[in-house]
């Protein structure tokens, strides 16, 4: 896939984790962010074509920062990756259109069909 991904994540093993998901799906154009402020900065810098953002952050959460992202760029594609069920019902529910979602913890093949749906939605 010839994507630029974005990854926003509190969890230095996590961030590791989706690293390794993205080069399994050799995806070799992955860059970091350890919380929702740097994640919205990084997005301004280096226009990523995916981002993936932890739900749970200290300062901006998961949602904050994608609502962020959206007003910078309103086609933006990520996808917010959570463990707790109750947080996928409100992405699912919330005001922010075309965000897909994903499960910790997260395998390729998840990545790949949230990838795939976003494409396909032409966001």
């Amino acid at each position: 896939m010839e994507l630029s991904v974005l990854m926003v994540d509190d969890s230095k093993f996590m961030r590791e984790n989706i690293k390794n998901t993205l080069s399994y799906l050799k995806i070799n154009s992955i860059m970091e962010a350890k919380n929702g402020i740097e994640g919205v900065r990084a997005f301004m810098k280096y226009k990523p074509s995916l981002v993936t953002i932890d739900y749970e952050m200290p300062g901006l959460n998961g949602i904050e920062t994608a609502m962020n992202i959206r007003e910078i760029d309103k086609n933006a594609k990520m996808i917010i990756a959570t463990s707790i069920k109750s947080n996928i019902m409100a992405v699912k529910g919330g005001k922010i259109p075309n965000l897909g979602y994903v499960t910790k913890s997260i395998d390729p093949i998840m990545i790949k069909e949230a990838i795939t749906k976003l494409q396909d939605n032409g966001n």
